[in-house]
């Protein structure tokens, strides 16, 4: 996955910018404010629609603009041709997606086609953040190489949102009950097929995260994962059993649920659990055990869709350089070589054989 072309217009620091990215590495520098980050989200955001940080469509705006305007030309490593995406955005119109000017009905269809991986400094909430934190992790790789996953999550959010409605209002009149019954089954049916592929996808998983660690020779730790849930998992694992499982649970927390109002069980509840030589990474890791695990876990991310694929992520990298040695930077950048097109952000140039440089300083002065 190559992207080609770049235009960015009325978001965050960038009036109106356009850049041109080769293959390999990129390494954009440039002071502070300079808008190195703002171009990494644009990138995302044509490959996702979203930013990789946490930010609304709204506060992408520039300044007082009324609507932003991204475009990009990307091409696949099978060498089709190139497909153009355009995003638009206006606090008015609301947020558009267009694939060679066609407008997408729903913004899941374009998840998958524009593989793309981030990393960055807020990454550092996988390891030490919520459950939250560590599912949206888990969904965003599992959905970009499975589109029935990604359908199922999107209905399981809309079937809890309708459950938890009438379980709100259960609590004050009981003539819906007969409705909670079929809510309740079809979450059941959602839950079990978004587990089973969450438990398959732990498995595989393991294996290309061990391989990330391999390639750094100074990182000594063995890493694992755990898939985290509420329910008993059955020793044997199958649909049909986890269906079992979780209509049980679902028969204990009935009363409760009604009680309190709100759905108490289910896939979007549980946890990953990263550990390294067989400990929580959470509770017993360093500073720098924290930050070793998350680079290795991104790489993970990007092996594996590349797997599943047969096409290598854009991976973005947001002012990694900081928290590595000069011996772990040369590392990283020799590791990125073969993988595709990556994205770097840094204050300062560094000097590397065969990379193309983007100085952003300059981009901002050319336009004053």
């Amino acid at each position: 996955m190559r992207l080609l072309t770049l235009d960015i217009r009325s978001f965050r620091s960038h009036a109106d910018t356009s850049l041109q990215l080769g293959d390999g590495v990129t390494l954009i520098h440039g002071r502070n404010g300079t808008g190195k980050t703002n171009i990494l989200e644009a990138i995302h955001y044509v490959c996702l629609t979203k930013s990789f940080l946490s930010s609304s469509d709204a506060d992408c705006l520039r300044f007082d603009a009324a609507h932003f305007e991204l475009e990009a030309d990307l091409q696949s490593d099978a060498a089709q041709p190139a497909q153009a995406v355009r995003v638009y955005y206006s606090e008015a119109e609301g947020k558009n997606v267009f694939i060679n000017r066609a407008p997408l009905e729903s913004f899941s269809q374009i998840v998958g086609e524009f593989p793309c991986i981030a990393l960055s400094p807020a990454d550092i909430a996988l390891t030490q953040g919520s459950p939250q934190d560590r599912r949206k992790f888990l969904d965003a790789t599992v959905s970009q190489t499975n589109k029935a996953y990604l359908a199922d999550l999107v209905t399981y959010r809309r079937v809890l949102t309708q459950r938890n409605k009438l379980l709100s209002e259960l609590r004050f009149r009981k003539n819906s009950a007969s409705q909670l019954d079929a809510w309740t089954e079809s979450l059941i049916n959602l839950s079990a097929s978004i587990i089973e592929k969450r438990l398959s996808f732990t498995a595989e998983f393991a294996s290309y995260i061990q391989k990330a660690y391999s390639l750094f020779s100074s990182f000594e730790e063995v890493p694992s994962l755990r898939y985290d849930s509420e329910l008993v998992l059955p020793e044997q694992i199958s649909r049909e059993s986890l269906t079992a499982a979780l209509t049980q649970k679902f028969r204990l927390l009935s009363d409760e649920e009604i009680r309190r109002g709100i759905t108490l069980s289910g896939p979007h509840r549980d946890d990953l659990e990263f550990k390294i030589n067989g400990v929580s990474l959470r509770k017993y890791a360093s500073q720098g055990q924290h930050k070793t695990f998350i680079i290795c876990l991104r790489l993970a991310q990007h092996f594996y869709i590349t797997a599943l694929l047969g096409e290598r992520p854009v991976f973005l990298l947001d002012d990694v350089f900081s928290e590595l040695d000069r011996d772990r930077v040369d590392n990283l950048i020799e590791l990125l070589r073969p993988l595709g097109q990556s994205v770097i952000t840094t204050t300062e140039r560094r000097e590397f054989e065969a990379i193309r440089y983007i100085n952003t300083s300059g981009l901002f002065e050319s336009k004053l």
